[in-house]
């Protein structure tokens, strides 16, 4: 065989790949409605097309010689055309048979380039026999039942035959999932798209002209006239930019293929793994025909499939669970996608499960050592559901081939950020969970942070820049020795950029009122504030790998060349957060003995019952010096007071058991405690309240809509 005639055969065999994969696709879907039981009308009308589908894609492999193919299409052809003569119906065995048939045939379909295939002959000729068998015996004229009913009847399989128990249908490997062209390195372009770019190629004609003319206007001119040169310059660079801009657009335009061919694959694994744990689901997907990048979709398949089966293994409860907590029998996953400023993508994907359990979850992260439960009782709620994308860690009571290892989640935050993306997870309690994923619209340009470290320059992509801040060194707090600040009542952490890329950082003096740049970067729910010597301001750019070579360089997600020809790394976010969470490096920019050596060291007792106000009262004050000892109401403090020695007392007024007023009262009260000092920290800010405040014997009334945690440092001192 010459080369040509090889070359043929090739190109040959990869137009039927693509065909197949469309026939396939089609038959799955035509399956999946058939199994829903739709109205004898639209009954029909699947039929004739499932059928068509098969006869097609029989013929369509006799052409290439795919012999085993060809077969395999023959006998699940054969049943169709009985169901078309309404010889018998479709029954839950009969589905899995066929279900079976189309696992084989999605093995030989990616099995065509590969010299040894994972299916021979013999593994497929009990399925066939299978088949024929059901064909001959049940030859029952019952019409479907009239129904509408959309939800998957996943009912345990009748098996169609008892020969089968004698001649079981041997098992199929796992199926390589391929979706529609995703597979190949081809891709089909409408003719509109193509003429649109040839119109805008062509347009360049005309700036290869006007640059010569530009260029004989300048060597002509004298030095006068040249200012006049530059402005139509200016103009003609401002044009050729946006010609740039918008062909460049079009180009990517033909990369974007819309989530539904990607999505075609997952009907069919809700409905074999919903099969599997004996649940009933209802999928809902909207917003397929947002498009995205080629290459992101291909990348988002696993992803996708470990979410899925996350939410389908340990996410959405069994029937008769889901009947005691008085929830619908049939569970509910949700697939939402959105484009957001035309710029990138959100893929939602939710459960109405059990949501996940923040005691077990707790457990699982103090036992892995990644937190202590004293820094686990201080995080959010999202900070602490973030931790289910750490490598070994997963809430599920067991593990299973699906789930339970710890890996699955990992796998997913690292092919999301991997793309330039964010992930983050929301659940609420017998409510279900939602994973949210912000996907850029294409990979090869993004728009990043320029920033500048010891001279050193690095870009930090802008979907993960929360927002840029400035902080003054006595705005530095410390929990534990580790600094933070505060930001719309929500602590964050700090560190220096150039600690985290062990940079060495020259020592800097700066006044006490300067200001330091810090830019919060968020990766899950993790949100870390930066600080670096300059944001210098925004930049586009392209993309450019690492090579092999590079590929192990950790913080780094590769490289972008700024218009002065400078290459300049772009960091990884995700890296980066995990990197800091694991340092232990003090800031050099603040040092915290110099901050509190001016306080001398007392002990102060703070009573509130929120732990949200507590935890915000406790830091501030021992930021300041002071050794803080805690209470959740009025009575617990007064308790401590009786056993332990406190030189002042920080109280909130509404609490249970004991209020503020109260426990100001009781101190008073009691001539040991007479000469303790009280400030009252409350949301009560009439003078009514005040006023009880002095009645009761506080010695000050600080209201928390006024709240400063400099003014509350400087009321300490003055009363001690």
């Amino acid at each position: 065989m010459d080369n040509r005639q090889e070359d043929f055969l090739r190109e040959l065999l990869a137009d039927f790949k693509i065909e197949a994969a469309e026939h396939h696709s089609v038959i799955t879907d035509g399956l999946l409605k058939l199994e829903k039981q739709p109205p004898p009308e639209l009954y029909k009308t699947i039929i004739e097309t499932t059928f068509r589908e098969f006869h097609s894609l029989k013929g369509a492999a006799r052409a290439v010689n795919q012999i085993d193919i060809e077969r395999i299409c023959q006998s699940m052809e054969s049943v169709f055309q009985q169901l078309k003569k309404g010889t018998f119906t479709l029954n839950p065995g009969l589905f899995d048979l066929l279900y079976k048939g189309l696992d084989f045939l999605n093995v030989m379909l990616a099995d065509i380039d590969n010299t040894n295939k994972t299916i021979s002959s013999g593994m497929y000729l009990p399925l066939l026999k299978a088949i024929e068998n059901t064909v001959k015996n049940f030859t029952n004229t019952q019409k479907p039942a009239e129904t509408t009913e959309t939800i998957f009847q996943f009912s345990k399989t009748e098996e169609p035959l008892e020969q089968l128990e004698q001649e079981p249908v041997l098992s199929v490997p796992e199926p390589v999932l391929i979706d529609k062209q995703l597979a190949k390195d081809t891709v089909r372009i409408s003719t509109r798209k193509l003429e649109n770019l040839l119109r805008q190629a062509e347009e360049f004609i005309a700036v290869k002209a006007t640059l010569g003319y530009y260029i004989h206007e300048i060597q002509k001119t004298n030095h006068e006239d040249q200012s006049i040169i530059q402005r139509e310059l200016n103009h003609f660079h401002r044009n050729l930019s946006r010609m740039v801009d918008d062909l460049l657009f079009d180009i990517k335009s033909t990369l974007l293929f819309p989530f539904s061919s990607l999505l075609d694959i997952v009907p069919k694994i809700v409905r074999d793994l919903g099969k599997e744990f004996d649940k009933e689901i209802h999928l809902t997907i909207h917003g397929a025909e947002t498009e995205i990048d080629r290459r992101i979709l291909e990348a988002m398949k696993d992803p996708l499939i470990h979410i899925i089966r996350n939410c389908i293994d340990h996410g959405l409860e069994t029937t008769a669970v889901r009947i005691k907590k008085g929830k619908p029998k049939a569970g509910i996953i949700a697939i939402d996608i959105n484009q957001e400023d035309g710029k990138q993508v959100i893929l939602k994907l939710t459960d109405d499960g059990a949501g996940i359990n923040r005691q077990v979850l707790t457990e699982k992260v103090i036992k892995a050592g990644l937190a202590t439960l004293a820094s686990i009782n201080r995080m959010s709620d999202q900070e602490l559901l973030s931790f289910i994308f750490r490598s070994g860690i997963s809430t599920s009571p067991i593990i299973t081939d699906l789930s339970g290892r710890g890996l699955g989640m990992a796998i997913v935050m690292e092919k999301v950020t991997g793309l330039g993306g964010n992930i983050i997870v929301s659940s609420e309690p017998d409510k279900g969970t939602t994973f949210s994923i912000t996907l850029p619209l294409t990979l090869s340009t993004f728009r990043g942070v320029l920033v500048k470290v010891n001279e050193h320059q690095f870009i930090i992509p802008t979907t993960s820049v929360n927002r840029a801040v400035r902080i003054k060194q006595n705005e530095i707090l410390y929990a534990e020795s580790k600094p933070f600040f505060y930001r719309n009542n929500e602590s964050i952490a700090l560190v220096e950029l150039s600690s985290v890329l062990g940079i060495p950082q020259r020592k800097k003096q700066k006044a006490i009122n300067a200001y330091f740049p810090v830019l919060i970067l968020s990766s899950a729910q993790h949100r870390i504030g930066f600080i670096v010597d300059e944001v210098i301001g925004e930049q586009e750019g392209i993309v450019k790998e690492m090579g092999p070579q590079l590929i192990h360089v950790k913080n780094i997600a590769g490289a972008t060349i700024l218009g002065n020809g400078q290459v300049i790394p772009i960091l990884s976010v995700s890296e980066l957060i995990d990197t800091a969470l694991q340092s232990s490096t003090n800031l050099s920019v603040a040092k915290q003995e110099d901050e509190v050596s001016a306080v001398p060291v007392l002990n102060i007792l703070v009573a509130e019952d929120s732990i949200t106000s507590r935890t915000l009262l406790r830091n501030i004050l021992e930021s300041a010096g002071f050794v803080v000892k805690t209470a959740v109401d009025g009575l617990e403090a007064f308790q401590f007071i009786q056993s332990e020695r406190y030189d002042l007392v920080v109280s909130d007024v509404e609490m249970p058991n004991m209020n503020g007023f109260e426990l100001t009262a009781k101190i008073r009260n009691d001539e040991r405690f007479t000469n303790i000092p009280v400030i009252l920290v409350t949301a009560l800010s009439s003078d009514f309240d005040k006023q009880r405040g002095m009645e009761a014997g506080a010695n000050a009334y600080i209201v928390k809509s006024n709240f400063e945690q400099s003014n509350l440092v400087d009321t300490i001192k003055r009363l001690i």
